[in-house]
């Protein structure tokens, strides 16, 4: 169950919730798919990102609908532990898309100029977001002990690096030039 409220405090606060927010402050839900014409690197790994996150949740409803064959049978101690550990990832989510402001987006439209956020929380981490992702990630696989949501943490790890090195710095490079490059040697890539 603790897994089950985990991936839907996220989806549901993180995702959909910051869409609408969005949508609110601007007429514009902020999320942005790949031009027909983007290579595969810039289509793949968000479309595997979003789909590790469906998988997840299905199976975590499955798993908790039909029971489902764990590593190891979580304790008391773990459960809490994991859930922190989750929890902790959707709060530094949500302060991070909240600090983000209008700039907030899911996915790049290589066309469209945004600021570069360099306060608050990204004055320590290039990309928070993905931080809290990995601290939720983290938490859920705790509470979940089943190879399949490893797995798929797994591979969303992957595809936030490929995004992050492939699509999102060379784009911030290309839009903010010097100004980026100064950031970038002088942030952490994720940890704050």
């Amino acid at each position: 169950m603790i897994s089950l409220t985990l991936i839907s405090a996220f989806l549901l606060l993180a995702v959909i919730g910051r869409s609408f927010v969005q949508f609110k402050r601007n007429g514009d839900f902020g999320i942005r798919t790949a031009a027909k014409d983007a290579p595969w690197v810039e289509v793949m790994p968000g479309a595997i990102f979003v789909l590790t996150f469906c998988f997840a949740f299905g199976l975590i409803l499955f798993g908790f609908l039909q029971g489902a064959t764990f590593l190891y049978l979580p304790t008391f101690a773990l459960q809490s532990l994991g859930f922190l550990i989750g929890m902790s990832g959707v709060v530094v989510t949500l302060i991070s898309q909240f600090q983000m402001g209008d700039s907030w987006r899911i996915g790049v439209d290589q066309l469209e100029t945004t600021p570069l956020i360099r306060h608050g929380i990204y004055a320590r981490s290039r990309n928070p977001i993905y931080f809290g992702i990995l601290l939720f990630w983290i938490g859920i696989c705790i509470t979940f002990p089943c190879i399949l949501l490893w797995a798929c943490a797994l591979i969303c790890w992957i595809c936030i690096e490929v995004i992050v090195r492939k699509i999102e710095e060379p784009y911030l490079m290309k839009v903010h030039g010097n100004n980026y490059r100064e950031y970038f040697a002088s942030t952490n890539r994720y940890k704050p």
